[in-house]
C-alpha cells in the first residue's frame, strides 16, 4: 500500500515538473516569438505611446565687436495642466486660489479659469494650454501657484522648454545676420553654423488622449548643450551712423536701393555692412545683401585701376601731360563724352584723373594697350579684381571680368573696361581692391568674424588673411593714393573735401538701364581717411535715384562718405559746432 501510494506521488512529481519544464518552454519560445516575430509590431505599439523627441538646443550668440548682441538665443517656456494627476484635496482645496493667480498674470478673470480647469479635470483632460512664451522670472511665478506648486505628479504641472531666436537690433543688418533654418542658410549665421549649433536633447513623451503628447517626466533625460558664441567685427556705432546716414540719402533722393561697407584698412575686418532696398509702400529695410550678391559696372571709380596699372608699366608718369581737343571723342565705332565741356586742354595725369575724363583714359590706354589688350587685363588682374574675395558668406558674386581672347571680346571693350564699362564688381570687391591701394598694397580678405567663445572664454581667433603681400609697387600706390586725395581737394568731388578729417577717393556715376530707352544711374563713391594715415577704406554706392533730383556720385553718394567719414573720427553736428565757437 504505501509502495504504491510512494509511486503514485513520484509519478505526480514527474507530471508536475514536466509541466513546469513545458510552461518554461513556452515561455521562452514566447519569449523569442515576440523578441524576434513580433518584436516590430510590439515595438512599433510602443512607440504609439511612448517616444523620445529632440529639444533643440539653443544657439550661440551672435555678438559685435563692441559686445552688443546681434543675435541670441532666448529660452521660453509653455505651461500646461494635467487636470486628472490632481488629487480631491488638493484640487478642489486650490483651485480658487489658482484661478486668482492666474488671472493675474492673463486676461481672463479668475470666474472663468475656474470654470474652464474644472471642467477639463470632469472630461479627464491631461494637457489643458495655460501660457506659452514665459520668460524664466514668469515661469518661476507661475510653478508656485496653488496646485502648481505640488509638482508635475501631484499637482499637474508640465512645462515644455523651447528657445527663439531674438534679434535685439531688428531689421538692422538683417542680410548680414542671416539665417540657417529650413533649409536656408546665409549670412553669419549660415557661414558659421557649426560653431553656433549647440547638440540636442531628448525628452520622454506620452500620448494621450486626442493625440496629444505630453512630457512624462518634469525633466529632460538628456541636457541640450547649447552652441558657442561668435563675436562679429562690426562696430555698432559705425554701423548705426551708416545705417542712419544711407537711409536719409535714400529717401532725399528717392533711390531704389544702396550699400555701404566700412573695412579697417589693416585687417580687412568689416565694421559696417548696410543694405537697404525700397519696397513697394516706398519704405527702406534689408532685403538683400547687395554689398555681396549685385554685381554692377563700377563706372569712374574703376579708373583707379586703370591709372594704376599704366603706372605699374610705366606708361604715364604724374607730371605728363595729354591734350584733348573736346569734349566728345569718337572711338572705334563709340563717341566718348566727358561731363564738362571744352576745347582743347591739356591735362596732367593728376588732373585727368582728379577731374575723372573718360576720354583721357580711354586714349591712354587706347595708345599703350591697343595691340596688346592682354597686357592690361593682365595687370588688373594683378590688383585681384577678377576674383571673388573670399569672404566667408555664400551669395558672393562671380565678377565679369572680359578677357582678349573670348567670345563675346569686341576691340571696343578694351577702352570701355578702362572707365568701368563691360566689367561688372559687387561693391565689397571693389573695396577689398581699394583697401589694397589705402594700406600699401596687401590685398586682405574681408573679415566679418573676429572670435568664437564658450561663455567668457575666447576658444578661437580668426586672424586678419594676407591673399597677396603686394599689389603694386609701393611708390605707385602712394602716386594713386595722391591723385585720389586731388579728386577731392580740386576734383571732381571737391564737395566731399572736410575741415575736419582729410578724404581721399574717387567719385562714380554710371549709366545703367542705357539699352531699355530709359536710362538710370548708379552713384558711388569708394575711397579712404585720414588721408596720411589710413585707418578706414569705404565705399556708397546708391542706384537709381530720382534723376529730377539728382544723381552724380559726388553729391548723392559722397556726401554719405563725408558724413560717415566725419562722425567716426568724432565729429558730430554738435562737436563741429563747438569747434566753430571756441575759434
Amino acid at each position: 500500500m504505501k509502495k504504491n501510494a510512494a509511486r503514485h506521488i513520484d509519478q505526480w512529481n514527474l507530471l508536475l515538473h514536466a509541466l513546469l519544464v513545458l510552461w518554461g518552454a513556452a515561455i521562452v519560445v514566447k519569449l523569442i516569438y515576440v523578441q524576434f516575430i513580433d518584436g516590430n509590431h510590439y515595438r512599433q505599439l510602443a512607440q504609439r505611446y511612448i517616444r523620445t523627441v529632440k529639444i533643440k538646443a539653443g544657439r550661440g550668440n551672435i555678438f559685435t565687436h563692441d559686445d552688443k548682441l546681434l543675435a541670441v538665443s532666448v529660452t521660453k517656456y509653455d505651461i500646461y495642466f494635467d487636470a486628472v494627476a490632481p488629487v480631491d484635496k488638493v484640487f478642489y482645496g486650490e483651485i480658487d486660489a489658482l484661478a486668482r493667480s492666474l488671472a493675474r498674470y492673463t486676461s481672463k478673470p479668475a470666474s472663468e479659469w475656474k470654470r474652464k480647469l474644472t471642467e477639463a479635470r470632469k472630461k479627464g483632460r491631461r494637457y489643458v494650454a495655460i501660457a506659452k512664451g514665459l520668460t524664466l522670472q514668469d515661469y518661476e511665478k507661475f510653478k508656485k501657484f496653488p496646485v502648481f506648486k505640488h509638482g508635475q505628479f501631484k499637482g499637474g504641472f508640465i512645462t515644455e522648454i523651447r528657445t527663439m531666436r531674438e534679434y535685439p537690433f531688428g531689421g538692422m543688418l538683417r542680410r548680414t545676420i542671416g539665417v540657417a533654418s529650413n533649409g536656408r542658410k546665409y549670412g553669419l549665421e549660415g557661414a558659421y553654423d557649426k560653431i553656433l549649433t549647440g547638440t540636442d536633447g531628448e525628452r520622454l513623451m506620452q500620448k494621450i488622449g486626442g493625440g496629444t503628447w505630453k512630457p512624462v517626466n518634469n525633466f529632460n533625460e538628456k541636457e541640450p548643450v547649447p552652441g558657442k558664441d561668435l563675436v562679429s567685427t562690426i562696430d555698432m556705432r559705425f554701423q548705426d551712423i551708416a545705417y542712419h546716414a544711407l537711409l536719409t540719402q535714400l529717401m532725399n533722393y528717392r533711390a531704389d536701393h544702396g550699400t555701404v561697407v566700412i573695412m579697417e584698412t589693416a585687417t580687412g575686418k568689416i565694421r559696417a555692412m548696410v543694405n537697404l532696398g525700397r519696397t513697394s509702400g516706398g519704405h527702406y529695410f534689408e532685403k538683400i545683401n547687395y554689398a555681396v550678391a549685385e554685381r554692377y559696372e563700377p563706372g569712374s571709380i574703376f579708373k583707379a585701376f586703370t591709372f594704376l596699372t599704366l603706372l605699374e608699366d610705366g606708361y604715364i608718369k604724374p607730371g605728363d601731360k595729354i591734350h584733348l581737343e573736346s569734349s566728345r571723342w569718337k572711338y572705334l565705332d563709340r563717341i566718348i563724352s566727358d561731363a564738362h565741356t571744352f576745347h582743347n586742354i591739356d591735362y596732367t595725369m593728376e588732373e585727368a584723373f582728379a577731374h575723372s575724363s573718360n576720354i583721357a583714359t580711354v586714349q591712354l590706354t587706347d595708345k599703350y594697350y591697343a595691340r596688346h589688350p592682354k597686357k592690361y587685363v593682365q595687370g588688373l588682374e594683378q590688383l585681384g579684381i577678377d576674383k571673388k574675395t573670399g569672404i566667408r558668406l555664400t551669395g558672393e558674386a562671380e565678377p565679369v571680368f572680359p578677357h582678349p581672347g573670348d567670345k563675346t571680346w569686341k576691340g571696343y571693350k578694351l577702352g570701355m573696361m578702362s572707365f568701368g564699362y563691360g566689367v561688372e564688381l559687387t561693391p565689397l570687391q571693389i573695396l577689398t581692391a581699394y583697401n589694397s591701394i589705402a594700406n600699401g598694397g596687401k590685398r586682405l580678405r574681408p573679415l566679418l568674424a573676429e572670435s568664437v567663445k564658450e561663455g567668457l572664454k575666447t576658444v578661437e581667433t580668426f586672424k586678419p588673411e594676407v591673399t597677396d603681400a603686394s599689389v603694386a609697387d609701393p611708390e605707385n600706390l602712394a602716386i594713386i593714393r595722391r591723385f585720389m586725395r586731388k579728386v577731392v581737394t580740386g576734383g571732381t568731388a571737391r564737395n566731399v573735401n572736410s575741415p575736419y578729417v582729410e578724404i581721399a577717393g574717387k567719385t562714380g556715376t554710371t549709366q545703367t538701364e542705357y539699352w531699355t530707352g530709359n536710362t538710370q544711374y548708379i552713384a558711388s563713391f569708394a575711397g579712404f581717411f585720414p588721408y596720411e594715415k589710413p585707418l578706414y577704406s569705404m565705399i556708397v554706392v546708391i542706384h537709381k535715384p530720382d534723376k529730377s533730383i539728382g544723381y552724380y556720385g559726388n553729391t548723392v553718394a559722397g556726401t554719405v562718405f563725408r558724413e560717415i567719414a566725419e562722425q567716426i573720427m568724432g565729429f558730430t553736428p554738435d562737436t563741429i559746432q563747438m569747434a566753430l565757437n571756441e575759434k
